[in-house]
């Protein structure tokens, strides 16, 4: 009998290591990209979706690298510069992960980089609008939305030509995006930019703030915000003034939810945009249909540019032949044309996407539409 206990629990024991053994390899057969992003604002958990998409879509489509799946780990940073970088160093040196993905801060993207540069790891980022985040010099850092500067070529003419405001006030975060922003509003209406302020990116009161710029006697008031539950805000409060000038927000922040947020409020406010779901390409539909399925409404620029952060890094890594040679998987994404929702992105030297026209937008009937 003891015996027989003893070869059984040989048995036992063999079957266990053999499992756990099977159970090791199947995981670190997963291809893991790290995702940071302020994931418990509605902008970071929208961009989340949208990477999680991606991942799904591409394993369903029998994975990359010979059928490997594609595993995110997710970090939350907060819109805090320290807390996205310590998210970076445990994915890199953690988690082993060697392509990063996501956020929609500039601060704490621009923060980020070094740490990705000490790790030789790649870093695309989401929704950052900063110049600076592709102009650090290290060539592992790419971005797929478009910049304040390249909004600001068609969306500056649109403001002057055809709104022509006599007088502008500006809210912006206080972040890099928002100081350049009002760096730029200076310089493109001069004397006419009546009043300029900053909000910090976890304050809740800005009754002081829209007092202020009411009172300016601004004809149009602008808002910098990548949180949507704050210039929904803004712009209640706004209504609650009793302002009914020109109601701005610079272009790639207007999002439904944040029209939900500030309801009536929203109505006539308008922006532009680089991404619409009504984009006719095959891709689109697909994306669209699947992340209707997923989550119940349509995707919008913030999520879309969440999917194509996963997407393109998945891509690169499977025509490479690699998730681990960071040059290689690099070099492919700056040299390849993309397919993506929005139709075919490429990168350049400095590793900013290629971006087409924007689409001027409004809010009408509670709903985001083409502005005519």
């Amino acid at each position: 009998m003891k015996i027989i206990s003893r070869f059984t629990t040989i048995l036992a024991l063999s079957a266990a290591i053999g499992l756990g053994a099977s159970a090791g390899a199947q995981a670190a057969d997963a291809v893991k990209l790290g995702v940071i992003d302020p994931i418990k604002t509605l902008i970071g958990k929208q961009n989340v979706e949208g990477a999680q998409l991606a991942a799904d879509l591409i394993n369903k489509d029998g994975g990359i690298l010979g059928g490997r799946q594609v595993e995110l780990v997710v970090y939350d940073t907060n819109f805090s510069p320290p807390e996205g970088v310590s998210a970076v160093q445990r994915l890199l040196t953690q988690d082993g992960v060697k392509v990063v993905v996501g956020e929609i801060s500039s601060s704490v993207a621009l923060a980020a980089i070094p740490v990705v540069e000490s790790e030789d790891a790649i870093f695309i980022a989401s929704v950052p609008k900063h110049p600076d985040v592709t102009a650090s010099g290290y060539d592992k850092v790419f971005r797929v939305n478009s910049t304040t500067e390249l909004d600001a070529q068609s969306f500056d003419k649109y403001l002057l030509e055809e709104i022509k405001p006599e007088k502008v006030a500006l809210l912006a975060e206080n972040s890099d995006f928002g100081q350049v922003t009002i760096d730029h509003m200076k310089s493109v209406f001069g004397d006419k930019l009546v009043y300029f302020d900053s909000f910090g990116m976890q304050q809740s009161d800005f009754n002081a703030i829209v007092t202020n710029a009411r009172s300016s006697g601004a004809t149009m008031i602008c808002i910098v915000g990548s949180n949507m539950e704050q210039y929904g805000n803004i712009l209640r409060s706004l209504s609650e003034l009793g302002f009914t000038g020109d109601r701005c927000l610079m272009p790639g922040i207007l999002n439904s939810q944040g029209v939900e947020i500030a309801g009536d409020a929203a109505e006539g406010a308008f922006s532009a945009e680089i991404y619409l779901p009504s984009i006719d390409n095959e891709l689109n539909k697909r994306f669209v249909a699947e992340f209707e399925a997923k989550y119940g409404r349509q995707p919008e620029k913030i999520e879309v540019l969440g999917f194509e952060t996963v997407w393109i890094a998945a891509k690169a890594m499977d025509k490479a032949g690699t998730d681990t040679d960071t040059s290689k998987i690099a070099d492919t994404i700056r040299t390849e044309t993309w397919a993506t929702p929005r139709g075919d992105v490429s990168f350049d030297e400095n590793g900013q996407a290629s971006s087409g026209e924007l689409v001027r937008i409004k809010v009408a009937d509670g709903k985001i539409v083409v502005a005519e």
